[in-house]
């Protein structure tokens, strides 16, 4: 008899175990939030580049590994399971095959977590750059896709994260059209996004048929500029490298670029969960990346 409870016993706490297991493993397993398991599901047919930062930091999709780091470059907890650490650092990509062809992003969609946490710069040492994708034969500092913040104009105790975004098409007639937007009020548009000290959301959208280059943060449009008047869709010059961390500069091997600019230091950021999309998501989808990523997924 007592061998039979113990054995009832056994299995009870086995049985419990792995339940409690399979549950905390398995997004599936969770109740959807606005219609998806996790951040995978959304858009994932036209998700082209993703950066996780898991288990490694290598571009998941192509597994293309950085070719070069600079500076201090580690691993923290992020927003979804690990996160790329910057403290003064920079990686660099070689080139990937499903970003580098000059209309692989005529409309595009950039998503990341960032947490700049009281470091808020200097006027003289003021602009923060998370991610770009810049061409290797550039002679200026702008890659063609850059997601970057203003770090200068306000306290490191602030909460006011100034998101910036910049594109630079390059059409086959030749020149190029500089384009940036910022979250600040602006009018009846924009707003003062309450985003540092904390991991938050940003995203950039391109639509090249409204013109309209958006900033959301934390799902919320907050772009102060998001009208781009007539510019059309996004040319790129390639090849272009991915880099984390910073403009282009010849210091981190873009050899026709100046040297980095001080106003421009190398990244001191944590940065999670990059996704590169050949589409303008909608604001559902966005809101749906946020919710999803609050809940670790």
């Amino acid at each position: 008899m007592k061998k039979s409870i113990n054995y009832l016993l056994a299995c009870g706490i086995a049985l419990a175990m792995l339940t409690f297991g399979s549950c905390s493993d398995d997004d599936d397993s969770l109740p959807p939030i606005d219609g998806y398991n996790n951040s995978n599901e959304v858009a994932s047919s036209n998700l082209v580049a993703h950066w996780s930062f898991d288990d490694n930091n290598n571009e998941v999709i192509s597994g293309t590994a950085p070719s070069n780091t600079y500076g201090t470059v580690g691993s923290t907890t992020g927003q979804i399971g690990n996160a790329l650490k910057l403290t003064k650092g920079v990686l660099v990509y070689p080139s990937i095959t499903a970003i580098n062809t000059a209309n692989a992003l005529n409309n595009f969609t950039v998503s990341l977590w960032v947490n700049v946490a009281g470091n808020k710069r200097t006027t003289a040492e003021g602009f923060t750059s998370f991610f770009g994708l810049i061409p290797t034969g550039t002679t200026d500092i702008w890659g063609d896709v850059m997601a970057c913040a203003e770090t200068s104009r306000h306290l490191p105790s602030s909460d006011t994260l100034e998101l910036k975004n910049l594109l630079n098409t390059h059409p086959a007639g030749g020149g190029n059209s500089l384009q940036d937007n910022v979250a600040l009020k602006n009018g009846d548009v924009g707003a003062y996004f309450m985003g540092a000290n904390k991991w938050s959301h940003y995203v950039m959208t391109w639509n090249a048929t409204t013109h309209q280059f958006k900033i959301y943060g934390n799902a919320e449009s907050v772009g102060g500029y998001d009208d781009r008047g007539t510019t059309a869709e996004l040319i790129m010059a390639v090849p272009v490298k991915a880099v984390f961390g910073s403009l282009a500069s010849s210091d981190i091997g873009f050899t026709g670029a100046p040297s980095q600019q001080s106003w421009n230091p190398w990244a001191t950021a944590s940065i999670d969960d990059v996704r590169v999309f050949n589409t303008v998501l909608s604001e559902a989808e966005i809101t749906a990346l946020f919710n999803l990523g609050t809940a670790g997924r």
